[in-house]
This record gives structure tokens, sequence and C-alpha cells, in this order.
């Protein structure tokens, strides 16, 4: 018998399946997703930065459905948080099936605005 068939166990223990263990549970919100997929990348550039969704409206053209989303950004200056934004344009938002067609970083009085283009399930499109 090992050590760990000896111990007691006092109660059973109780998995709630009804998320999956191994993904963290998905925003609902575009706009929320947006700004969380952005803030996990700025923390890989070593920026911490404070995204907060100011509006999402429908958009559509011939081919795609999505929406533009509106973010204001607050974060301390630094190198790294300049490096990161210069290169926010262009850079591959990752949204699963979603896309980022579209990133435009305007500066505001109380830091930044981005303005983004999101095309839904383009995987299908």
């Amino acid at each position: 018998m090992t050590a760990l068939a000896r111990i007691p166990c006092a109660s059973p223990v109780r998995i709630d399946r009804s998320q999956p263990l191994w993904r963290p549970r998905r925003p609902a919100d575009r706009g929320q997703r947006l700004a969380c997929a952005l803030t996990r990348d700025a923390g890989h550039a070593g920026c911490v930065v404070t995204l907060s969704v100011a509006s999402v409206e429908p958009w559509s053209s011939a081919t795609f459905n999505g929406s533009v989303i509106t973010l204001m950004l607050t974060a301390p200056p630094t190198a790294a948080l300049s490096a990161w934004l210069a290169a926010l344009p262009e850079r591959d938002v990752p949204l699963g099936r979603d896309i980022v067609a579209d990133l435009a970083v305007e500066p505001v009085d109380s830091g930044w605005r981005l303005r983004a283009l999101l095309c839904l399930d383009a995987a299908n499109g």
C-alpha cells in the first residue's frame, strides 16, 4: 500500500464539468474579448495597461459581419509601451475564428483610444 492510499478523505471531491478545466471561460462580449487579448499581448511585451470598452457598434460589408470596437487605454509611459503601440496596427491579435481587420491607435488627453474592426467568424466567411 502506498502512502497516498492511506490518506483519509473527509468528503468526496466534486468536479464542476460545466466548464472545461483546461480553458478559461471566454467573455461573451466582443469588446471585452478584444480588451483581454490586447491586455495579454501588452503583458507579453512588458507593458502594464488598463483597457476599457468605450463602445461596440455593429458593422457589415458584402462579405463580412462584425463590430467596430472602441477601447480606451491607460498606462504609464515607457519605452516598451511606445514600441508596443507603434507595432500594434500591424500586429496579429489572436481571437480564435474572429479576426481584427483594422486597428488604429490615437492619442487622447487621458491616454490612447484604440479603434478596431473585428470581423466575426471569418474562418467560415
